[in-house]
């Protein structure tokens, strides 16, 4: 690693699988959506450090979490509050799942890589890159939980 480097921020996956999309969205939001297959560890952790801002769960279907009709499965938004910005972490049940576990409570802090939940088999988590950073990755990308970096920044 060179000197450069050294200096960026690094944000970890928050979870184990493969990248199925990058997205910018409205007012341009980016979000990355990996899929985590039966084999994988389903453990979902914090991408950066923060403090938990917000719970939401949702309720919904139960598709196959790498069909675009999750989008609507049940679902548990966790939002980080971080020195770039509001981050939500989303874990979203696939066909197989019928439960997610949530490891934290609103107010709390939390560490990059610790642990905030995790998903019950098959299905997908949605992470949001604050701006300042570039994703690093690439749909296709296998990732790691806590051990992968999908986005960094220069520290200023």
């Amino acid at each position: 690693m060179d000197s450069d480097t050294m200096n960026d921020e690094q944000m970890l996956s928050p979870a184990s699988g493969k990248i199925l999309r990058i997205e910018t969205g409205e007012g341009g939001s980016r979000t990355i959506t990996i899929f985590m297959r039966l084999h994988n560890v389903h453990i979902t952790t914090a991408p950066l450090n923060g403090v938990v801002k917000e719970i939401k769960s949702e309720p919904g279907n139960f598709k196959p979490a790498f069909l675009r009709s999750s989008d609507f499965n049940t679902k548990n938004a966790i939002q980080v509050s971080t020195g770039y910005g509001n981050i939500n972490v989303v874990q979203i049940a696939g066909f197989f799942t019928r439960k997610i576990i949530c490891d934290v409570k609103e107010g709390q802090k939390v560490r990059k890589g610790e642990r905030v939940g995790k998903i019950c088999f098959g299905s997908r988590v949605d992470v949001s890159v604050p701006d300042g950073f570039e994703i690093v990755v690439k749909k296709g990308d296998k990732v790691r939980y806590k051990k992968s970096v999908i986005a960094v920044t220069k520290s200023e």
